[in-house]
């Protein structure tokens, strides 16, 4: 046991050069320590400001989501130019008339144009020229310009070829457009692209109340319609107040549904449909917001705009000094990050004295101004 408690004191007994070292080296460790917690009052950072970072990020997401306003729907309203739409497109050779959804968004098209071309296919019609794409509606001049080299159309005959079969074929009787049918329009010798369109366009409300109307079906050749057009006989409708007889005209803003089921094509579900719209908004500011208005199409709208008004007096307008973001966004040109924009700007700078001093705030370009300033109040 002796010997064994010798070696230990033997090992730990050290010389005096030793116990200096060890000093020497505990002393630098508690000088390191020392440092290294009075390190942060010797040197000062300036503190890293993420603010304008994060404020770039923001206004980065509002532009995106600024462009996904609905300009296109201004557009068919014909209050755009069109040099003022964003136009995304990426074109590929495609074919209109075999187009489907998912082809449509590849292209870039709006879902609402996706649905106005595959609704005129599924009516009857048929895209025969590159030029029939123009005709749509929903699709600007610019964005027709952008396609046009792409859009390669499938054909078995040529127009000339198309015009020399179809006009000789047609043997033509009296008829009535509002009660041909499909027996009696083989007979004649149409398309089947032209009966659908014409049965289609019936069974949504819709009514030829004179021959010309007859050209407003896409399918039907200007050829064909000069061969049927001495054989048209449309019969007067006692059961509805035509515009011949009597000057239909509904004003948009006080109409109940039983006036605007007086327009042509106009039933009592799509009376309703309007009406919610117009609630939505607020009133219409213009007649062409009509085309806004969920399965209205351009034939349906052509036949009723010039029976409408719109008194912009009766609009049920926003106070903008009183207004909360979520009951902003109710309005359906109002998206979130908008009224957010307008509320922010009043927060800041305090009560609106004029609508124009919405235009100062961001988001708030001149488009937009233009489509809002007519629902908007500072009192």
């Amino acid at each position: 046991m002796a010997g064994w408690q010798h070696q230990i004191k033997e090992y730990l007994n050290l010389s005096r050069k030793e116990k200096g070292g060890i000093f020497v080296l505990i002393l630098l460790i508690v000088l390191l320590l020392l440092f290294n917690i009075f390190l942060p009052y010797l040197i000062s950072r300036d503190p890293i400001d993420f603010t304008q970072f994060e404020k770039e990020i923001e206004n980065f997401e509002a532009l995106n989501k600024r462009y996904k306003d609905s300009l296109l729907s201004l557009y068919a309203a014909g209050e755009l130019n069109n040099k003022n739409l964003t136009i995304n497109l990426r074109p590929f050779e495609f074919d209109p008339n075999d187009m489907s959804v998912e082809q449509g968004r590849k292209l870039g098209l709006t879902e609402r144009q996706i649905k106005v071309i595959l609704n005129y296919i599924r009516a009857g019609g048929r895209f025969k020229v590159k030029q029939d794409m123009a005709r749509i509606y929903s699709i600007s001049e610019q964005e027709y310009h952008i396609l046009e080299p792409y859009i390669k159309i499938k054909q078995p005959l040529n127009v000339l070829q198309e015009k020399v079969i179809v006009a000789p074929a047609l043997k033509p009787f009296p008829f009535d457009p509002n009660t041909l049918t499909n027996e009696q329009a083989q007979k004649i010798g149409l398309d089947e692209s032209v009966i659908k369109a014409i049965i289609n366009f019936r069974s949504k409300g819709g009514r030829f109340n004179s021959p010309a109307d007859l050209k407003a079906i896409y399918t039907l050749t200007g050829e064909e319609y000069s061969i049927l057009e001495p054989y048209i006989r449309i019969a007067r409708d006692t059961n509805q107040r035509l515009k011949e007889n009597v000057n239909i005209m509904v004003e948009l803003n006080a109409a109940d549904s039983l006036d605007l089921q007086q327009l042509k094509g106009i039933g009592p579900s799509f009376a309703r449909r309007i009406i919610k719209y117009r609630e939505l908004l607020g009133g219409f500011n213009s007649k062409e917001q009509l085309l806004e208005v969920y399965g209205m199409d351009s034939l349906r709208y052509r036949n009723i705009r010039e029976q409408v008004t719109v008194d912009r007096d009766k609009i049920r307008k926003i106070n903008i000094n009183k207004v909360t973001i979520k009951e902003m966004t109710k309005h359906p040109y109002i998206e979130f990050f908008v009224a957010k924009s307008i509320i922010s700007f009043r927060n800041e700078k305090g009560e609106f004295t004029d609508i124009n001093q919405i235009r100062e705030a961001k988001l708030i370009y001149n488009e937009l101004y233009l489509k809002i300033e007519p629902y908007l109040s500072v009192k």
